[in-house]
């Protein structure tokens, strides 16, 4: 892709639509549970253990309940996976979906803090050197910043209006405005941790990882690639001219895994404009590249002047125009009616393409 970053997207069939996500009191409490089971397996583990073991049982028990933390840790992968999979076969809702979603964010705060507490208690004793760096930056991934919108959201605090949601059974890709356009993608098949890296140095993996982003790697201000050698992931970083860049290559297939961009839209190069003039207005769409974030601007005809109107897309509501009559907004993958409804109550609908 020219002038702009490359973008993970799904392959084979996939289910788009707009999902609206507010106060959830469900999402809270099962996350509060999760909270409190984690710190029976933490603290239930080491405390009733620890301070009359001997050094040796300590090291024991704090390798114990590390591997508990860890199997704890990797089942939000596949509660991810599965959610995914069943909302991309229509079995789940789009709210039910990111309510797992969610689940897992608050789910890796704990173990997070779970991990950074058992870290300490290694430290004093001898001989033990437990590592949860590999760990904590796993539970990271879980901790995006369209979650944190989300979870904001979901406790009434969140300015996120809709979320765009598309499914496959290969992974997901999840998209938004606020001031920002924000993009998190995942592919599944793109993860194999049965075989070894085939990077033989950090310097290769960067060297890859410049192939697959090279507009950003052109653009951006000081890349990096770090290893994360028990995860066999490298997270990649670039702030570039149009936002923010942060990828996570994995070792054993050569590809993504995991992508989170920020990008502004207003500075992205457009890459395809539809007219219409209907009815007295004129309906100009700015398109972006890869179905990116999208312009529409709505003027009377006659008068040049912007014209207040409410934006739907196939019947679900993006926004209404701002002082100049444009709106930005995320499109859906294939094509799809925009209609601009105005204040006198008169609509008027105009297909927009996906290409």
């Amino acid at each position: 892709m020219s002038n702009t970053t490359n973008r993970l997207s799904l392959e084979g069939a996939a289910r788009s639509e707009y999902a609206e996500y507010g106060p959830d009191l469900g999402v809270a409490l099962a996350s509060t549970d999760d909270e409190l089971r984690i710190d029976h397996t933490q603290y239930v583990t080491l405390d009733r253990q620890f301070n009359d073991a001997t050094t040796a049982e300590r090291r024991a028990v704090l390798q114990t309940t590390y591997d508990r933390l860890k199997d704890r840790s990797n089942t939000l992968r596949e509660r991810e996976k599965q959610a995914v999979r069943a909302h991309a076969a229509g079995d789940l809702s789009s709210r039910q979906l990111l309510k797992t979603l969610l689940r897992n964010y608050q789910e890796a705060a704990a173990l997070s803090e779970a991990f950074d507490t058992l870290e300490e208690r290694s430290d004093r004793v001898s001989g033990s050197s437990l590592s949860v760096a590999d760990q904590q930056d796993k539970l990271k991934m879980h901790r995006t910043q369209i979650r944190g919108q989300l979870w904001s959201s979901a406790y009434g605090n969140g300015a996120i209006e809709y979320i765009s949601v598309e499914t496959s059974e290969s992974g997901y890709v999840l998209e938004t405005l606020d001031e920002d356009y924000l993009r998190e993608a995942t592919r599944f098949d793109n993860r194999d941790t049965s075989t070894s890296t085939q990077f033989a140095n950090l310097p290769e993996a960067y060297g890859h990882s410049d192939d697959l982003y090279p507009w950003a790697y052109d653009t951006g201000q000081s890349p990096s690639v770090s290893e994360y050698t028990t995860a066999q992931l490298y997270q990649i970083d670039i702030s570039h001219e149009q936002g923010q860049l942060k990828a996570y290559l994995d070792g054993g297939t050569g590809d993504i895994h995991r992508e989170l961009q920020t990008l502004v839209p207003e500075i992205l190069p457009p890459v395809r404009q539809q007219e219409w003039q209907k009815d007295g207005l004129e309906i100009v769409v700015n398109k972006t590249a890869a179905n990116g974030p999208r312009k529409v601007t709505v003027t009377n005809r006659e008068t040049d002047e912007p014209v207040t109107a409410t934006i739907t897309i196939s019947g679900f509501d993006v926004g209404e125009t701002n002082a100049d009559g444009s709106l930005w907004y995320v499109p859906p993958s294939g094509g799809y009616e925009l209609t601009v409804e105005r204040p006198t109550g008169s609509n008027v609908t105009v297909p927009v393409s996906n290409s």
